[in-house]
């Protein structure tokens, strides 16, 4: 069973079918894509539904993944955040990827830190990364936001060099 988390503007819940149309949507946005894809580049909607039932089956195969992230005031779905460790990745990430026209209202920070939270109370996860590109500024300053800072850079097997952040517990 997928959990739900509130923060007091969003919802993190599980995705559902009726997300799709929006998660398409929001993976053909270049701008959004640019970062958040393996090329880097905008996805079609047969991609973007391969990445969705990847997101829903981390939650299968990890016990954790990526929430949906749904407006409370709207109930409109903005993006995904949460945790995510697929194979081969350098360590457990607490991740984002909001639609253009969530970006720029702090919904990426509040929801980061809603799964930060859970992570540590329900996993007991310590130190938490964000994989970062480093031309990605508004995601550094998320980053920043969270009190993380830069711990060292992480070869990606999609042929880019990103920036590992890391969240450390408080003391």
């Amino acid at each position: 069973m997928i959990p739900t988390v509130e923060s007091d503007r969003l919802i993190l819940r599980p995705h559902r079918a009726g997300d799709f149309d929006a998660f398409a949507a929001m993976m053909a946005e270049p701008a959004v894509a640019r970062f958040i894809t393996l090329n880097g580049q905008p996805q079609s909607r047969d991609d973007s539904w391969r990445i969705l039932a990847a997101l829903i089956g981390g939650w299968t195969l990890r016990g954790f993944g990526m929430w949906a992230v749904e407006e409370r005031a709207t109930g409109h779905y903005l993006g995904r955040v949460g945790p995510w460790q697929p194979e081969g990745w350098p360590g457990f990430e607490i991740g984002w990827g909001l639609s253009g026209a969530a970006q720029g209202k702090g919904y990426a920070t509040e929801a980061a830190q809603a799964a930060i939270d859970w992570s540590r109370a329900t996993l007991g996860m310590g130190r938490i990364l964000h994989i970062i590109h480093p031309d990605n500024a508004p995601s550094q300053r998320v980053a920043r936001r969270l009190g993380a800072t830069i711990v060292g850079q992480w070869d990606a097997p999609w042929g880019q060099v990103c920036d590992l952040w890391a969240s450390d517990p408080p003391a």
